[in-house]
């Protein structure tokens, strides 16, 4: 089976600002989703929010804070070079104990 990224079917386009640029209002969006991620209920007397504040605002540009911020991006490439290596074809179960010396010897 071999898949091209042109093949993968987007709902809606992304736009990708380059990486460690901050957007105007990104201070609101990590506190309302900080909101989200930790209710009331589980807050622990607020004890903790100071800092997972600081962790939310200091990694800011690699979450996503809203469905639009996830996607398809154009900034990195991967790519797996195997060469001329043929494909490693596994068993998708552990293989019997008296089957075992037999695929050894493979």
């Amino acid at each position: 089976l071999r898949m091209r990224q042109s093949s993968i079917p987007f709902t809606k386009p992304i736009a990708v600002a380059p990486v460690g640029t901050k957007p105007a209002n990104g201070r609101s969006q990590i506190l309302v989703a900080m909101e989200q991620m930790l209710p009331k209920e589980q807050e622990a007397g607020g004890k903790y929010r100071p800092t997972l504040s600081a962790i939310l605002e200091q990694f800011s540009d690699v979450l996503a804070t809203s469905d639009e911020d996830l996607g398809r991006t154009s900034v990195i490439r991967h790519a797996i070079h195997t060469g001329d290596a043929k494909p490693v074809r596994c068993s998708p179960r552990r293989i019997a104990y008296h089957q075992r010396a037999q695929v050894e010897t493979l």
